[in-house]
């Protein structure tokens, strides 16, 4: 039941954050057709691509592609005096470097997540019982150092005996090292 509910409630995050993406490009270009002709605004595509991108990369490769393209059709209604010829190879070129940025920042953010999965670390004071060497836990309670490690972190343990120990254990027991 509960999985079910969190199973929903990233759906829908999912899909706002999608929605928030294609939001921020309609934002970039609205002020790229304000700004004009002239004056060249594209660069900016890549906030709303890179952020798509982090999350999932199918909506950002959509991105990568519809911003140049809508770029192109600014051509008719600013009467651009050069060919649409060039303002289509000046759209396929961003196009090509959106598409890399998006592979790049999936690239990123698959690595990052892959990390976030391998590491888990032990950070700040732990107490310990200066004779048993038991930890104290959050709850108060004392816990055998093995346990807490392997419980706050991804190690294991096997154990054995040191020499020192093993003839402090062990007297009677002599080790022929020949």
């Amino acid at each position: 039941m509960i999985k079910a509910i969190l199973n929903d409630i990233e759906i829908v995050s999912k899909r706002m954050f999608n929605l928030l993406c294609l939001l921020l490009a309609l934002i970039v270009l609205v002020i790229d057709y304000i700004t004009g002709q002239h004056i060249q605004f594209p660069i900016v595509y890549i906030i709303p691509v890179g952020l798509a991108a982090w999350r999932n990369k199918t909506p950002a490769y959509a991105l990568a592609i519809l911003l140049p393209l809508v770029r192109i059709g600014f051509h008719f209604p600013w009467q651009e005096t050069h060919a649409l010829f060039v303002a289509a190879i000046n759209s396929s070129i961003a196009m090509l470097s959106l598409m890399f940025f998006v592979y790049l920042i999936d690239r990123t953010a698959w690595q990052t997540s892959e990390l976030k999965k391998k590491v888990k670390t032990l950070e700040g004071i732990l107490p310990i019982c200066a004779s048993c060497k038991r930890i104290r836990t959050d709850a108060g309670e004392y816990e055998q150092l093995e346990k807490y490690i392997t419980n706050h972190s991804e190690a294991s343990f096997t154990h054995g005996i040191c020499p020192e120990c093993a003839k402090k254990l062990y007297p009677g027991y002599k080790e022929d090292k020949k």
